[in-house]
C-alpha cells in the first residue's frame, strides 16, 4: 500500500510524495492521520534553521486520526477503529 505525504527532503518548499505505508512494530499503532497541525518548530526545519531528526522527514506530530493497525505487543487497551489524538 502507497500513502502521501508532504515531506520536508531539503531547505525550501515542502515536496508531495507517495510513499510506503508503514507497518507498526510489535509496541506501535498505525493511524491513519485526518488531520494534523504542523508547530513552529516544523517550520524552522524546512528552513534549515534547525537539523531535522532524519530526512526526509514528514512533518506535523500533532495528529489525531483512526487507528487501522495494532502492533501484538500493544495490549487490549487499542483496537482498529479508536479515534486516537
Amino acid at each position: 500500500m502507497r500513502m502521501h505525504a508532504w515531506r520536508v527532503r531539503a531547505p525550501g518548499p515542502l515536496t508531495w510524495s507517495e510513499v510506503p505505508v508503514p507497518e507498526p512494530r510489535p509496541d506501535e499503532l498505525l493511524v491513519r492521520v485526518r488531520a494534523c497541525g504542523v508547530c513552529r518548530t516544523d517550520l524552522h526545519v524546512r528552513a534549515a534553521e534547525i537539523p531535522p531528526h532524519r530526512r526526509p522527514v514528514v512533518p506535523g506530530h500533532e495528529g489525531v486520526g483512526e487507528v487501522v493497525a495494532v502492533g501484538p505487543d500493544v495490549g487490549e487497551d487499542w483496537s482498529v477503529g479508536d479515534l486516537v489524538g
